[in-house]
């Protein structure tokens, strides 16, 4: 279904963070160790789970530097910081205490910012592709619009990250969710840091 709010909702990019910690930050921005030291301590996670989980991070922003590059882009950042085109209720609830900067697009040096039809996660995920235009790829500004343009926005079912709470018969990681920014300069979000 196309989006109708595609105008309004395609101007700002939202970056959420956890508000008792500044925003724009990222793990895969540190060395593998001290990323594991953090990701261990949080609640619940077994020492294999976090050497999955940051062994593919790390190797995403990798692919997703190497894509960008591909297609003309200009990353200054070894790793991007994460945003989504246009709000995402979503992504509210993947933090206990959330609170999120928007940032017009007209901020950003477009040649510094890629973009990806769903949740880098499940784009990038082989098992997934089915066939369509957006899959195992990155866009600069103007080609995602014509995507959502022409698509709409991806799925986005009602989850509850913090709750544990998600949709039946398909796993959230497989679910595109929204737009994804990948910001790969500071320049942009440097006078944002004080909010």
């Amino acid at each position: 279904m196309k989006n109708e709010n595609l105008a309004e909702n395609s101007k700002y990019l939202y970056h959420y963070y956890e508000k008792s910690q500044p925003p724009f930050r990222t793990l895969i921005s540190l060395p593998f160790e001290d990323a594991k030291k953090i990701v261990s301590s949080w609640k619940g996670v077994t020492e294999a789970w976090v050497n999955y989980f940051l062994k593919l991070r790390y190797e995403r922003d990798q692919t997703l530097h190497e894509k960008f590059t591909a297609i003309g882009g200009k990353p200054v950042r070894t790793a991007p910081i994460y945003f989504t085109l246009g709000p995402n209720e979503g992504m509210k609830t993947w933090f206990d205490d959330v609170d999120w900067i928007k940032i017009p697009i007209s901020k950003f040096d477009l040649k510094t910012v890629s973009f990806s039809y769903g949740d880098s996660f499940a784009v990038f995920n082989t098992e997934l592709n089915t066939g369509e235009e957006w899959w195992e790829k990155v866009f600069y500004y103007d080609d995602i619009l014509n995507l959502v343009d022409k698509y709409g926005f991806p799925e986005d079912p009602p989850y509850h990250m913090g709750k544990r709470i998600f949709p039946e018969g398909k796993h959230i990681n497989h679910c595109l969710k929204f737009v994804e920014a990948h910001v790969w300069s500071d320049h942009a979000l440097d006078k944002y840091c004080m909010k």
